[in-house]
């Protein structure tokens, strides 16, 4: 019985592990998807001049990316035809319900959605460079983060362990 209540605090351990470091990792995995979303978004909207809300109905509607901001913001510029609120306002609310700090990365983009332009084009690619550097970052740092929460989580079951027997 001893082997298996250790076998079974073990298993928690890894388990606690496991769901902290998928929540550690989230911000990484809407930065990668974002990352390569706004390269559709840029070649379709600056180079091929398709209206931002084809867009969102039509390429962007699959995939993390989809789910955490495109799906979200093509619903607040579907509300805003009722409203009345700007595609500026959409892009805001939609980007401050992204993982920080990638709200904080995008949301400077929705000013200059109505521009268009070479102007949106190198804002767009401006943002894509600031976003890699973050994800560059935010890889390396959780990569240590990783390995000293997979310490603590071991190190706490092991010593449980050892005062339950």
């Amino acid at each position: 019985m001893k082997l298996i209540g250790a076998a079974l605090v073990l298993c928690g351990a890894g388990y606690a592990w496991a769901q902290r470091r998928r929540e550690d990792l989230r911000p990484i995995r809407v930065g990668r998807a974002l990352l390569g979303e706004l390269a559709v978004l840029r070649y379709q909207i600056c180079v091929l001049r398709r209206p931002l809300p084809d867009l969102l109905e039509g390429e962007l509607t699959e995939g993390l990316g989809a789910a955490v901001f495109w799906g979200p913001l093509l619903a607040r510029i579907r509300e805003a035809g009722q409203v009345g609120a700007s595609l500026p306002e959409c892009w805001r609310s939609a980007a401050l319900g992204l993982p920080p700090p990638l709200g904080r990365i995008l949301a400077p983009l929705g000013t200059l959605l109505p521009v268009g332009g070479s102007r949106l084009d190198a804002a767009i690619e401006e943002t894509r460079e600031e976003l890699a550097g973050f994800l560059r970052q935010e890889t390396d740092r959780q990569a240590q983060r990783g390995r000293i929460s997979a310490a603590v989580c071991l190190s706490g079951a092991l010593l449980l362990i050892l005062v339950l027997i």
